[in-house]
């Protein structure tokens, strides 16, 4: 009886000593383990949902991963946008380049033809112009002052005037396109009263086979009485004391 009673404490010692497993919500707890002291609190704790949802815990590299995802995108289309801007630019830069070129090509092409082409009217020899072509006529003077002196053609101020008109007159046939290259000499031949009257002589001379053609057109009275008007007309001040009055000027033909 003494041993019955014994091997039933000795069974009970075991069963307290023993691991007892409980469940929970399908999750198996040993409580009781005789080589740790876990209490059912610590091992319930260990079953708690983490983060508060589920029981799902959120990882801090999924949210890294997706920045990098989007950093990487980003890097992307930036890329691309730059490579679309350089491409454009390039393109640009081509157009413009062969503008410039052509542009340079037309402007070189004009230069050459401009060096090599002569016009044939002005090619001329003028040896070979024998004929001469005089016209004679008078001018007014209104700022001018007569004297005694002017009357006088070896004074010293009827030669400088003189002369002074001479060059005007020259300068003016000189740089006439239609009449340049046939002008001689033009002379102030005397002064007159009147204010102050210039008698004046121009000399022309052509080539003896295109006489004709030149004494109807281009050295014709007509002609050449249009081109010393026009000049006239076109003097800068009335109040020059060079001045020459339009409405006075004179012509014929001859000597």
């Amino acid at each position: 009886m003494v041993d019955i009673q014994m091997e039933m404490l000795k069974s009970q010692d075991e069963f307290d000593g023993a691991p007892v497993s409980r469940a929970h919500g399908g999750t198996c707890v040993t409580y009781g383990d005789a080589n740790t002291n876990s209490s059912p609190t610590e091992a319930e704790s260990l079953l708690q949902p983490r983060n508060g949802t589920n029981g799902v815990q959120t990882s801090s590299c999924d949210v890294e991963s997706q920045k990098s995802g989007k950093d990487c995108t980003k890097r992307g289309i930036k890329k691309e946008l730059n490579e679309k801007v350089f491409w454009e630019i390039r393109l640009w830069m081509v157009i413009i380049f062969i503008l410039i070129v052509i542009i340079a090509v037309i402007f070189t092409s004009l230069a050459i033809c401009a060096a090599i082409h002569q016009d044939e009217d002005d090619i001329f020899d003028p040896s070979s112009f024998t004929v001469i072509q005089n016209f004679r006529g008078s001018f007014q003077m209104p700022n001018q002052v007569f004297t005694d002196e002017l009357a006088t053609n070896s004074s010293n101020k009827s030669q400088t005037l003189a002369t002074e008109l001479g060059t005007k007159l020259s300068d003016l046939f000189k740089t006439s396109s239609a009449l340049g290259r046939y002008f001689i000499n033009a002379e102030i031949r005397a002064f007159r009263n009147g204010s102050v009257i210039a008698d004046y002589k121009l000399t022309f001379h052509m080539p003896e086979e295109e006489k004709d053609q030149l004494r109807n057109f281009t050295l014709s009275r007509e002609m050449v009485y249009n081109v010393f008007r026009q000049f006239l007309y076109d003097q800068e001040s009335e109040s020059d004391p060079m001045f020459i009055d339009p409405a006075s000027l004179k012509m014929v033909l001859g000597n």
